[in-house]
Parts: structure tokens; C-alpha cells; sequence
């Protein structure tokens, strides 16, 4: 009999985690790669040992609803949740989907203190109600009615013209291309990324949004079509999809050009920020800038907003002007 776990409980026996990858181990038989992520390492692991996958923990039921709602949840929601599931795992993981109760869901909260403990909570619950439907679980969901959340604040940190000059200045040619792209369309970073050269046309840049499902134009201009036409340049495979393509190497070889992953462009961007002194702006701040450098009914189409409060609240970084009384 193997020693006790100390750290990934939740794992079935025999599975492994190593720098990121799963393996099934057996014995002083060869170690088999189940790949890097929990849901599908779960299911091989499953068809090895004879098994179905089991949802009695939380690490399990987690799983399980990404896995079932993978197709139907917004790419961007998906992310988020996997990131979620990592910071879930270490702490409810182990834990039997009826061992949890609400003081430790506010135990959760209270102890980190931000924002993204709310996120977590918010994939907690959603677990609980996937488990209830698929039968895992008939108990009372120990987020769902915990009358608790980290306050949330709209950020408001504006980008100044000189801050996004050095910005590009100490970014690669092709990352200040997208940086700049990003800008004059105010677009969300997984939307840029899926810009498709068949999406250009006379009329403009045509897309859908990734989140809201609003269809816009954006209409060209001198700026704007000097990007698109850098880019052009910068990225000449023949046969490309994408306006800016990745062609992955080493480990991610296999998986051949495509559109940049938004993990992917942000490992990009933060030795770039850091660089250039200003390393508290995030990308999703060019959105804002975006949102805050033409005005207000204006902004709420650019950036596809079905709510001009959404603009005011998230996207209005800019002081009001006013004129005195005299």
C-alpha cells in the first residue's frame, strides 16, 4: 500500500499530478500522460482503471459541470471558472459535496477578501446546482443562500497617451500591433483575437460580441487602417484565418496555427508593463480608454453595450469637464 496523500487529496488513486501534466501510475509500470487538464484527465483515467467517474466531492462535481457546460458557457465565462476551479480545489477539493456548510463558504470569502473569492463562490453554487440535476447531490446549496459578498468597486484606472506610448514602445512589433488594434476598437481581448480576415471588408471590421452577442461594424478609419494593414504585413503566413495568428511552439507545436489564447497574450503582456513603468494597467484597461476618449452615447455603441449605465459605471474614466457659474 502507497504512502498517504499530503497534497492533491482529491485525486482517485493512482493519478498523479507532475508540473502541471496528469498521470495514471501503477507499480513500476511506464507513467501515463493523462494531459493537463483535470476533466479529461479524469475520463482517460476512468476508461484505464475500468471505472466511471465518480461526483461525490467537490473537486469532482466541479469538474464534472465544466466538463458538461464547456460548450454552452461563454469562452470567456469558461476561463474564468477554470480559473476558479484551482482556487476551489485546494481548499473544498477533498471535501465530500455534503460536508460543506455555509460558514465555511464565508470562512472562503472573509479570509481572501476580493473580488475573485466572489467569482469562486459563484462557480460553488453553480456545482451545487449541476450535482442537484445529475442526481450527486440533494442537500441544500451552502453558497446559494449565504447573504455575504466582498464589496466590489468599479475600476476606474484610465490609460493616459503617454502611458499607452510607452506601453508600446517596450512591446514586440506584432504585440503593439494588437495593442494598438485593441484601442481604436475598444474591443474585449477575446473578440480581437477572433477577428478573421474575411471579417474585413469595404464597410469595415464586422464582428460578433464574444459576451453580449451584439453584431457590430466598425467603421474604418486612417488610424484603424493603418493598423490592420500593419498587421498584414506582420503576419504573412499564406492561408491564414486569423488577423493576428499564433503558431505555437515547443510543447504547444501540436496544435498548429490559430488565434492567440487570452492566456497566451497575457503572458506576453506582463513583462511588457512591467518594463515600461506603469505595471499596475491591465489590457482590459485599453478598453476602457477606449470607452473614455470619445463621448458617451458614442462609447456605448463602440463598445457594444445594450446599457449606457454599463458605459457610465465601468467605462467613463475621465473626469467631467464643467464650466464655472462666472
Amino acid at each position: 500500500m502507497g504512502r498517504p496523500r499530503k497534497h492533491n487529496k482529491h485525486l482517485p488513486r493512482g493519478m498523479l499530478q507532475r508540473r502541471g501534466t496528469y498521470f495514471y501510475v501503477r507499480g513500476d509500470q511506464p507513467w501515463i500522460n493523462l494531459g493537463k487538464e483535470y476533466g479529461p484527465a479524469l475520463i482517460k483515467y476512468a476508461a484505464i482503471v475500468g471505472e466511471r467517474p465518480t461526483v461525490k466531492t467537490v473537486a469532482e462535481a466541479v469538474t464534472h459541470y465544466l466538463e458538461s457546460s464547456a460548450k454552452r458557457l461563454k469562452p470567456a465565462t469558461l476561463e474564468g471558472y477554470r480559473h476558479s476551479a484551482k482556487n476551489l480545489a485546494e481548499v473544498f477539493g477533498h471535501m465530500a459535496l455534503n460536508a460543506v456548510e455555509p460558514h465555511h463558504v464565508f470562512e472562503y470569502l472573509t479570509r481572501k477578501g476580493n473580488v475573485q473569492a466572489n467569482r469562486d463562490k459563484a462557480l460553488l453554487s453553480a456545482t451545487y446546482s449541476h450535482a442537484r440535476r445529475i442526481g450527486a447531490f440533494k442537500g441544500e446549496d451552502p453558497a446559494k443562500g449565504l447573504q455575504f459578498r466582498n464589496e466590489e468597486k468599479p475600476r476606474q484606472r484610465y490609460v493616459t497617451d503617454d502611458e499607452l506610448d510607452k506601453l508600446i514602445a517596450e512591446a514586440s512589433p506584432k504585440l503593439a500591433c494588437i495593442l494598438r488594434f485593441s484601442y481604436l476598437t475598444g474591443m474585449r481581448q477575446g473578440d480581437v483575437l477572433r477577428v478573421r480576415l474575411v471579417d474585413l471588408d469595404d464597410e469595415g471590421i464586422h464582428y460578433t460580441s464574444g459576451k453580449t452577442g451584439a453584431r457590430v461594424v466598425i467603421e474604418w478609419s486612417d488610424d484603424l487602417r493603418a493598423v490592420v494593414d500593419e498587421a498584414k504585413r506582420l503576419w504573412r503566413r499564406f492561408g491564414r484565418e486569423y488577423l493576428f495568428e499564433s503558431r505555437p511552439r515547443g510543447k504547444n507545436a501540436k496544435r498548429g496555427p490559430g488565434p492567440y489564447t487570452t492566456s497566451g497574450l497575457r503572458a506576453l503582456w506582463r513583462p511588457v508593463r512591467m518594463r515600461s513603468g506603469v505595471a499596475d494597467v491591465r489590457l482590459h484597461d485599453l478598453r476602457r480608454k477606449a470607452g473614455s476618449d470619445v463621448e458617451e452615447a458614442e462609447a456605448t455603441r463602440l463598445l457594444a453595450h445594450g446599457d449606457a449605465k454599463v458605459t457610465r459605471k465601468h467605462y467613463r474614466a475621465k473626469p467631467e469637464r464643467v464650466k464655472p457659474v462666472r
